[in-house]
């Protein structure tokens, strides 16, 4: 769904199919295969399905974008999209995806320090033995 969320309404019946495939196997790599290797903690597995799968469905909208599939294109984008694989698209969905990626970046960075030295980022040592759920809430979540 994130994958192709970009290109709706951009892309033919084939260039969906191509992205769908593709969705199915990317993010499903980086969730399986990417976080392990490098380790990060993501235990919703945001990073690898949402990041890596909008940065898929974003950049196969620039390799796949069709005026066939949107006369819109051909009046308004059409300087930008062609038949041909690396058509102007792609380099302006690339520049998308990099200022995207630097925004979110600087703005967790920035984020993620002003709640470190304000509330702190982890709870202490003795709230993870005792349990969140009891230190946080008052309460446990599961009985027994």
């Amino acid at each position: 769904m994130v994958a192709i969320t970009p290109a709706c309404g951009f892309v033919t019946t084939t260039g969906a199919f191509i992205i769908g495939v593709l969705a199915g196997v990317i993010p499903y790599l980086a969730c399986t295969w990417l976080k392990p290797k490098l380790g990060y903690d993501d235990a919703l597995d945001t990073f690898g399905v949402h990041a890596v799968g909008g940065t898929l469905g974003a950049v196969l909208t620039g390799v796949l974008a069709r005026n066939s599939a949107n006369a819109n294109l051909a009046t308004n984008l059409k300087d930008y999209v062609t038949d041909s694989l690396l058509q102007p698209l792609v380099w302006e969905q690339l520049k998308a995806v990099g200022i995207t990626l630097a925004i979110s970046l600087l703005g967790t960075l920035i984020i993620t320090y002003t709640v470190k030295y304000t509330v702190g980022l982890r709870p202490s040592e003795e709230e993870e033995t005792v349990g969140l759920d009891i230190s946080e809430h008052g309460e446990e979540a599961y009985h027994g």
